[in-house]
């Protein structure tokens, strides 16, 4: 079973704060420096100064990012500015969208999931993390003991059964509304006591599946193993839990941007692929719709991606056969083997460009971007050398995989839309 509680969230005090709109943030790993820049100009006590505040030159380890999230987290406290709800509440948060030119409402609801190892199979990874992303959240935890942003978390109710509750609620005027980048966002507390027991309940025979967040729910682990003693009410980290078979959930590709270790030549990349995949040669001046259409209809029929080079040039990549990465798998499961980004990062990226991305000292070689246009951008820039685009990864491959144990490579999915932070705070009490 998973233990799913309320919590006495911590939320912006609007009276003190400012307008919520000015106050929160993307979650850190999708904010660039110039968002980040824009969102400290939005408010003086925008979240992104807990979340991802910025490094000076002569920071220490008596004042760096951490240290400052620290002061700040405590200062607006003391102040007001972050108000703690006196019932412990769920926080059911809906997500107004379109995607492929159809309007959809994801609904769920912040809660608190008591941390456990992952091989008790209850919750349930689907991704690699890496390193030093891991390095840096833990050292957010230990400075503020706290869950800013938080995991984002996916369960089975094919019947609906929690939508049907949750359905109701949001017919009751929200705490919040915010448009930001095109998608609704709004949010209402629940304390009910039915309504609290109901929801805690329905989780007795159910597994949650980490879908964003793999960083932040190791660090939180990782943290409570260490300082549970002292710190006690650390054994719980903040979730968003939404439901796996609703229609809103949708999945984006992550593109591949690549600066290989060697220098890239064009016409020797050709000839490694060709005993992998049939290479097709697009005309020149494809848009990034049109490469994107072309690389949805062909993934109708296999695996496929787009290679995208200097001088506008694109090469369509249709795989052969699945069977040929074996040799390639060394250790890994052969369940992965019918995943576009296996096949990618096993054959394409490790043996043919020398980018092993479980390697830490190889991340410098990689970058990842959803943005289509922008990545074609980058490359006609000479940023990268070539980018390479692919489909976005089956919702149904996520949990049959994350079921057995087993994990894709990084960045293997990018949910849409994302999370906020700086909605509800999951505060450790002393």
């Amino acid at each position: 079973m998973v233990e799913v509680v309320p919590f006495n969230g911590l939320r912006y005090n609007e009276k003190k704060s400012g307008p919520l709109a000015e106050l929160i943030a993307p979650p850190y790993d999708v904010i660039r420096p110039d968002l980040q820049e824009e969102l400290y100009a939005r408010n003086p006590h925008n979240v992104v100064r807990l979340i991802l505040g910025k490094q000076f030159d002569d920071d220490t380890d008596a004042n760096s990012r951490y240290t400052r999230s620290a002061r700040d987290f405590a200062d607006w406290q003391s102040r007001g500015i972050l108000k703690e709800d006196v019932q412990p509440s769920f926080y059911v948060y809906s997500q107004e969208y379109t995607f492929n030119g159809q309007t959809n409402n994801r609904i769920g609801f912040f809660a608190r999931v008591r941390l456990e190892d992952f091989d008790k199979g209850n919750i349930c990874p689907h991704e690699f993390t890496l390193a030093k992303a891991k390095q840096d959240r833990a050292q957010l935890i230990r400075a503020c003991r706290a869950n800013f942003s938080p995991v984002f978390g996916l369960f089975s109710d094919p019947g609906g059964t929690i939508d049907g509750k949750l359905a109701t609620i949001i017919k009751q005027p929200p705490l919040s509304e915010i448009d930001e980048d095109s998608v609704i966002h709004r949010m209402w507390r629940v304390d009910d006591p039915k309504i609290v027991e109901f929801l805690s309940g329905s989780f007795q025979d159910k597994k949650v599946y980490i879908a964003d967040g793999h960083h932040r729910y190791e660090t939180s682990l990782a943290y409570h193993k260490e300082h549970g003693a002292e710190v006690p009410d650390s054994a719980h980290v903040m979730m968003f839990l939404t439901n796996l078979d609703a229609q809103s959930l949708a999945i984006y590709p992550i593109h591949r941007q690549l600066k290989c270790p060697k220098p890239f030549n064009r016409q020797t990349f050709i000839e490694q692929l060709e005993p992998y995949f049939n290479v097709e040669q697009l005309p020149e001046g494809q848009t990034a719709d049109q490469l994107t259409a072309l690389l949805e209809q062909a993934g109708k029929n296999g695996i496929v991606f787009c290679a995208y080079l200097d001088q506008g040039g694109a090469l369509l990549l249709k795989l052969k056969d699945i069977e040929n990465v074996v040799p390639f798998m060394e250790d890994d499961s052969n369940d992965l083997k019918v995943l576009d980004v296996y096949q990618l990062h096993t054959l394409v990226l490790r043996e043919l460009l020398g980018i092993d991305t479980r390697k830490p000292e190889h991340q410098q070689y990689i970058t990842y971007n959803v943005r289509t246009a922008e990545s074609m951008a980058n490359i006609d820039a000479g940023t990268f050398d070539l980018v390479i685009f692919m489909n976005a990864t089956r919702m149904g491959q996520v949990r049959e995989l994350a079921e057995k144990g087993i994990r894709l490579p990084q960045k293997a999915t990018y949910f849409y839309p994302k999370l906020l932070s700086g909605l509800v705070i999951n505060r450790f009490r002393p």
